[in-house]
């Protein structure tokens, strides 16, 4: 298990409202946080201070021990909170800042899910039915964990520099434990996401226009939650990372959340 004392911590900025960028992957990865977010330090510049954990088990974070668990990396991530924070997830850092605002709303001033992987919430959907699908096969038939790393990457849109697995050993670890990813189940993504909608919980829900299936899971999300949903085209799974109009975003959507805190 990882405490909070276990996650290695990059830091941008030392004042202003506070936001925790949680990011996705799979355990085995040298790439951690600060890969990729590496477009949201210009955020210090602009009065914010960042915090950008390397989930156990990436990075520079020691592996847990325990395959990647959203609930279980929702206890420390809800600590980072202190006493109020704009939360950002990614992938399945979505899910991780899902649990960790379900554990504490109160300490939540917004939430940001970005490409949330939580296609159970619209799995009803052919398309998402359909990716869901795909991606058991890369999973199920990959000659190796190696290659099931390279071909979940390239369904997922994941670019080489961000991907991480520059070496054979580095790629085996990922695949290895891609198959043993815990998922959130349907039930426990609505409840915390009825968790966030109860407490008045301020949502963002992004999507990059490259992917239906992304697409669609994204409305269903932002719609069980409440939130408003926005699409920044990407050609890729990181919309966070193509241009300048996410911090623009997320900047004027944390100082709205700021000023109906006040």
């Amino acid at each position: 298990m990882s405490g909070l004392e276990d996650i290695a911590i990059t830091r941008w900025g030392a004042a202003g409202p506070r936001i925790v960028l949680v990011h996705g992957g799979a355990q085995g990865s040298e790439v951690g946080g600060e890969r990729h977010f590496s477009a949201q330090a210009r955020l210090a510049d602009r009065g914010f201070e960042l915090l950008v954990p390397d989930r156990p088990g990436h990075g520079r974070t020691p592996a847990p021990g325990r395959p990647d668990d959203a609930e279980a990396d929702g206890e420390w991530a809800a600590q980072l909170l202190g006493d109020g924070a704009h939360l950002v997830g990614h992938s399945f850092g979505g899910c991780v800042a899902l649990a960790a605002a379900a554990r504490r709303p109160t300490a939540v001033r917004s939430l940001t899910l970005v490409e949330p992987a939580m296609l159970a919430v619209a799995i009803s959907r052919p398309a998402v039915l359909g990716f869901v699908l795909r991606t058991v096969l890369t999973l199920k038939l990959s000659r190796s964990h190696e290659a099931r790393a390279r071909r979940f990457a390239e369904l997922m849109h994941i670019t080489d520099d961000i991907r991480g697995g520059g070496s054979s050993t580095e790629l085996a670890a990922m695949g290895q434990a891609i198959g043993r990813l815990r998922v959130p189940a349907r039930a426990d993504l609505e409840r915390e996401l009825a968790v966030v909608v109860q407490a008045n919980i301020p949502l963002l829900v992004v999507t990059g226009g490259w992917s239906r299936a992304m697409d669609i899971t994204a409305a269903r999300v932002a719609s069980l939650g409440r939130g408003r949903l926005l699409t920044i085209q990407s050609p890729h799974h990181f919309p966070q990372l193509v241009s300048d109009d996410f911090n623009d975003q997320l900047a004027a959507f944390v100082a709205a959340a700021e000023r109906r805190a006040v």
